[in-house]
């Protein structure tokens, strides 16, 4: 049996954005079900934070999720089990009122996971843990080691975990309630990575800066051999072009294709400006192809003694805060102080969209 696996696909992300729930109806209609097709899978497991607000679900995001989700899943006689994430859970402290099994509730080929248990799957045994909080805690840790089966899949904050890169998980599950499964997958850090025998898969689509470069992939697991074969998503959201025109002409700027960013967030980085009307004309291109937003990063002056892989991070807004902590004089407290900016700043984009 062949099963695919999403997770943190965040249905009504960067505040309800149509741009972002067409970004995943193209994903789900030119990728993941075409790929499901063509292999014959009729199961998938979501590994949680199938919406993105915890506290309301807007009419238009799940109205789109159903035509390009839910009713595409039907139509093929697709199952698919969904395990509680923490985006999925209106109160922090429990998932008893969890908006997949309020809003889902009347789909007979989903099976909303609440409580922790072991599903089969054609005779392959997978321990499901849906999110952990305080009032399910002592029975989830119980639960993960007692549970009879060689996998565990779930949504997990793990310490030690990859947030994402250079900066790891500090608080969480420790690790060591996991240590006697073969394998662990899990939703939540949207950046693909693994430590000790635990793999987080990674969110298959882009929503923010912090997604530009990393490669997105939904997984494929064969219950039989136990493999896990990673399907890319070429499909990106988030793109940056470089302004130098000491390495250009006005006829190379006139005539560069710029349909790249088209529909997609565009982050303009100047290098090198000495001709403003030849600046003026490459804005003008990239305005004409629609970009759904530009934003200039115009500070050529402080980036000469930069080398290119430098400046491919320089407006990163959780890299700058970070290098600003960096360089504060308070010894023994950079950690904590970075952690808790790191926090907020992940807690700002779940309340706002930002552009």
């Amino acid at each position: 049996m062949k099963i695919a696996l999403l997770n943190d696909t965040h249905c009504g992300v960067r505040g309800d954005m149509i741009q972002m729930s067409d970004y995943a109806g193209r994903f789900y209609n030119e990728i993941f079900f075409p790929y499901l097709d063509e292999h014959d899978i009729k199961h998938i497991i979501h590994l949680g934070d199938y919406f993105d607000r915890r506290k309301y679900v807007n009419f238009a995001s799940m109205k789109a999720n159903m035509e390009h989700f839910i009713d595409p899943m039907n139509e093929r006689g697709i199952t698919m089990d969904l395990i509680i994430g923490n985006h999925d859970t209106y109160y922090k402290n429990t998932n008893d009122v969890n908006s997949p099994q309020l809003l889902l509730y009347n789909q007979p080929n989903v099976n909303v996971i609440t409580e922790h248990e072991v599903r089969e799957y054609d005779g392959f045994r997978i321990a499901m843990s849906p999110w952990i909080n305080p009032e399910n805690y002592a029975d989830a840790v119980e639960f993960l080691m007692t549970a009879d089966a060689p996998w565990c899949m779930g949504h997990f904050e793990f310490e030690g975990a990859l947030m994402m890169p250079g900066m790891t998980c500090q608080h969480g599950l420790d690790h060591s309630y996991v240590k006697r499964f073969e394998q662990v997958l899990s939703g939540h850090f949207h950046q693909k990575s693994e430590f000790a025998n635990i793999k987080y898969l990674g969110s298959q689509m882009q929503f923010t800066w912090s997604d530009y470069g990393d490669e997105k992939y939904f997984h494929i697991l064969d219950t039989e051999t136990r493999e896990l074969t990673p399907v890319h998503n070429p499909l990106t959201m988030f793109e940056k072009c470089f302004y130098d025109d000491s390495k250009e002409t006005f006829e190379t700027i006139s005539n560069k294709d710029y349909t790249k960013y088209a529909g997609k967030f565009t982050k303009v980085i100047v290098v090198n400006k000495d001709n403003p009307y030849w600046f003026d004309t490459f804005l003008d291109k990239v305005h004409g192809v629609n970009p759904l937003h530009v934003a200039v990063v115009d500070d050529n002056k402080h980036m000469d003694f930069l080398g290119d892989d430098d400046i491919e991070n320089v407006e990163d807004t959780l890299t700058i805060l970070t290098n600003y902590v960096d360089g504060l004089d308070i010894q023994g407290k950079k950690k904590p102080l970075t952690d808790l900016m790191t926090s907020l700043y992940h807690e700002a984009l779940d309340e706002h969209t930002y552009l």
